[in-house]
């Protein structure tokens, strides 16, 4: 990539508009499934199934990425290969998204900000039901849920909890929180938003807590070092 003008007056944007095209078919935007379908130019290395990555890529964390968000992240992804090079550019552009999402997940509100993203992220444009068994909660799909197990598959979820543990851990806390039954069959594959959000809110906090205690922290936005991903 490294192209010396912008991505929107290079031949990129041609083949930007081309991926966007065959992924989204014909929708104006892509959902976390259809973003990971997306293949890169062969020279710009990406890993889109990093969550900070995904961060930035989705610019106002709607859970979704216009055609405009995917331009505005190339210009982005150019402006980093010219200022750090081609060596190593993958972990250099993971560092620098990590940045980003860092100065907002370190703010009074940033971890619920955060976790609101995730669940948005997950959901890929579901609608969160209620039941009549607990009708003033909002639920998530098993897929949704599945979705999210998949995107902290980086942070070694895989070795603490396997997929139906981790669906069932989230209904254990809807329980103990008086947001669902167990017993109620008609529950079986949901799971309570308020539930998710908490849950990622929570592991999220704890990932920053444990960063600043080992003095860990990524440098300001614009000492562009690599800083170790989540990865």
């Amino acid at each position: 990539m490294g192209v010396q003008c912008s991505v929107a007056e290079s031949p990129i944007i041609v083949y930007l508009e081309n991926e966007f095209t065959r992924v989204a078919k014909t929708k104006s935007k892509l959902y976390l499934h259809q973003v990971q379908q997306l293949q890169p130019p062969q020279d710009l290395p990406l890993d889109l199934r990093h969550v900070p990555s995904l961060w930035v890529l989705d610019a106002d964390h709607d859970g979704s990425v216009t055609y405009q968000e995917l331009v505005s992240f190339a210009d982005f992804c150019n402006e980093c290969h010219r200022a750090l090079g081609a060596l190593d550019f993958q972990g250099k552009l993971k560092a620098q998204c990590v940045v980003q999402m860092w100065a907002v997940v370190c703010e009074e509100r940033g971890a619920e900000a955060f976790a609101d993203w995730v669940v948005r992220l997950a959901s890929q444009g579901e609608v969160h039901p209620t039941f009549d068994a607990s009708p003033n909660v909002r639920f998530m799909s098993r897929d949704a849920v599945m979705a999210l197990y998949e995107l902290m598959k980086p942070y070694q979820m895989a070795s603490h909890v396997d997929q139906q543990g981790f669906l069932d851990m989230l209904q254990q806390i809807g329980e103990h929180m008086n947001l669902m039954s167990l017993l109620d069959e008609e529950l079986d594959d949901w799971v309570p938003v308020q539930v998710v959000q908490r849950w990622v809110k929570h592991f999220m906090s704890a990932y920053v807590r444990l960063f600043k205690e080992l003095d860990l922290e990524p440098p300001p936005a614009s000492e562009p070092a690599p800083w170790p991903d989540s990865s």
